[in-house]
């Protein structure tokens, strides 16, 4: 009983470390270990992307949900990822939206028809209202399977407020799948004039999405600071700096969180001054 106790999990990662159905980090995301996501911050009107990944063995049913406290600390959405094999191997993109909670489900996909599957993997989007409260709020990601396993986050809802975004009415061309997360992301790189967004439809669109509100943030600053070719200057300078013993970079497709926490710091020292 120990030993199937043990062999349930579930475990979230960022928007830009996708799994693929065996449990582990697809190749081209890999570099060092993923963001521990445990509080998470986040922009106002703005969304937060998460991987959620349940993993079990074969023929494992489970219920999936979703909760806030309070429960309208903001905008849920939960997205089915489905799998795409490339030559790497098999890489999460697709995304269906659940239109219910609880989701049912059963390892391995029976839509996906991966042999040997032994991990499915969801898209957890939250949309934070433009006006909505500077305060922390609880948010637990619940699997049952005969028993109860909850993976909590505490929510950090900051000041800056991300400027309205709307959908691209025209195709927005993204990198091929089997490049690295942060392939969608870069490609928004110093774009302070981007305001339209791919509608979600797979990681890659979301991860460009995010992408985008992070510029379009990032433009309520000094350009001298964080204008398009500053931002272009501190990736190169982030993407080429080895660390220190006590705090190593973070290496592969994980390392644009750090641009993005810089971004989010700049933005509240700028609240703060006004």
């Amino acid at each position: 009983m120990a030993g199937t106790l043990a062999a349930q999990s579930i475990d979230i990662y960022s928007e830009l470390s996708r799994v693929d159905p065996f449990g582990e980090i697809v190749p081209a995301d890999r570099g060092g270990a993923p963001r521990e996501i445990l509080s998470p911050a986040v922009a106002r009107n703005a969304w937060a992307s998460f991987h959620v990944v349940i993993s079990a063995p074969p023929k494992t049913t489970y219920l999936l949900y979703v909760v806030t406290n309070p429960l309208n600390a903001c905008r849920v959405a939960l997205y089915k990822e489905h799998f795409e094999k490339t030559l790497a191997g098999w890489v999460p993109d697709r995304l269906t939206e659940l239109t219910r909670l609880p989701d049912f489900g059963v390892i391995p996909d029976p839509a996906d028809g991966v042999d040997g599957q032994t991990t499915r993997a969801y898209l957890l989007d939250l949309w934070i209202p433009p006006n909505a409260e500077i305060a922390r709020f609880r948010l637990e990601v619940q699997l049952k399977v005969g028993y109860w396993v909850v993976r909590p986050m505490e929510v950090r809802v900051i000041a800056p407020r991300v400027p309205d975004l709307r959908v691209a009415t025209e195709p927005v061309p993204l990198p091929p799948v089997s490049s690295g997360a942060d392939a969608a992301a870069l490609d928004a790189l110093g774009d302070d004039k981007g305001r339209t967004y791919p509608p979600p439809e797979t990681v890659r669109a979301i991860i460009r999405r995010n992408a985008i509100q992070d510029m379009a943030l990032a433009s309520r600053l000094d350009a001298a600071v964080a204008g398009p070719e500053a931002l272009r200057q501190r990736w190169e300078i982030l993407k080429s700096a080895s660390g220190d013993s006590l705090i190593p970079l973070p290496t592969g497709a994980e390392r644009y969180l750090r641009l993005r926490d810089w971004i989010y710091g700049e933005a509240q020292r700028k609240v703060g001054e006004n």
